[in-house]
């Protein structure tokens, strides 16, 4: 019985001992394999141990949630909330010590020169998947909640008017569980920031030396970033657009026709041209009620500081190239001669 019992004994010593090595194995001298791809794992807000160490376990990031457990409670760890990147074979002290931190990954978006209210909508949501199109529309569209803190710049956007011009194109890192309010808020103060890196001061009245208020400047500027690239011919197609607005001239921007058709095209049909909606700018004269786009630095700079000339036609080559006229005749056979 004696013998027995020392069976008995030595194997829960032994047992023991193997699991007291495993589990320091498993808490300070594991490490992923170099090629191991880390995975993203959720912790939602009230989650508790236990179920936090079910989640790694079916995540193949741990491979005993009592280890796990076990090494929480004996180094009293706290476990936050938010999104986090692991890797399997991390030892439980690497993990803890990430979970501990609450540092929620980030991702990256691209808004380009020229990107409508819209596609600027489906670019963040590309990346920030939780938010919706409902979202992005409640904030940033027509009857968006804006943020009162940049009234000074948002408040001469007439009513059912949205956010389309006032989001700065640029690249944005943002949490990955941010809101379309951050992201809005993000872009518009950047616009602002933008504008005083430049030396662009806005009017307390909002509007500029040459007449136009901000908002006009910036619907402007927006049809310029549509129209031509390069920065030295936004300068000259801003100061066509302007002499075309002084002499009482229709803009005729292609552009603004196909802010209404959806269509991306260097010239548009005769049957397009007859849309009717305030922002044809072939049957209507002036501005557009607003932005057709969200225009970068240089087409901001171009309307501010437009180069007169005797042009006052243009168009874009298929190629790229700006062709200048002085007279209706010249831009005929431009047209014929550039865009057969």
């Amino acid at each position: 019985m004696m013998k027995f019992l020392g069976l008995i004994i030595g194997i829960v010593l032994l047992v023991g001992v193997v699991l007291s090595g495993s589990y320091l194995f498993d808490a300070y001298l594991i490490s992923p394999d170099d090629d191991a791809e880390a995975i993203s794992i959720t912790i939602e807000e009230g989650s508790r141990g236990v179920g936090i160490a079910e989640q790694l376990e079916a995540e193949g990031i741990i491979t005993s949630q009592l280890f796990f457990r076990l090494y929480t409670r004996v180094s009293g760890s706290i476990l936050q909330a938010g999104i986090f990147e692991l890797k399997p074979g991390m030892s439980l002290r690497a993990i803890v010590s990430v979970l501990g931190d609450a540092r929620v990954s980030e991702v990256q978006v691209t808004i380009p020169e020229g990107y409508t209210l819209k596609q600027i909508g489906e670019a963040v949501m590309s990346v920030l998947p939780e938010i919706t199109q409902e979202e992005w529309e409640e904030v940033a569209g027509p009857n968006g909640k804006w943020m009162v803190a940049e009234s000074e710049i948002l408040s001469g956007i007439p009513v059912g008017q949205g956010l389309e011009g006032y989001l700065f194109p640029d690249t944005y890192r943002f949490r990955a569980d941010a809101t379309a309010e951050t992201v809005v808020e993000t872009m518009v103060l950047t616009l602002k920031r933008r504008l005083a890196e430049n030396d662009i001061v806005i009017p307390r009245n909002l509007i500029f030396e040459g007449g136009l208020t901000f908002h006009e400047m910036m619907t402007l500027a927006s049809i310029v970033e549509r129209e031509v690239r390069q920065a030295d011919e936004m300068k000259i197609v801003a100061g066509i657009f302007y002499t075309r607005m002084q002499i009482g001239m229709a803009l005729q921007a292609d552009s603004t026709v196909n802010y209404v058709t959806g269509k991306d095209t260097p010239s548009i049909s005769l049957d397009d041209s007859q849309i009717s909606s305030p922002y044809n700018t072939y049957r209507n004269l002036g501005l557009p009620p607003g932005p057709i786009s969200n225009p970068g630095m240089n087409a901001i700079l171009a309307v501010l500081n437009p180069v007169d000339s005797d042009y006052v036609f243009f168009l874009t080559s298929p190629e790229g190239e700006v062709i200048y006229a002085k007279t209706f005749d010249q831009h005929i056979d431009n047209k014929y001669k550039y865009l057969k």
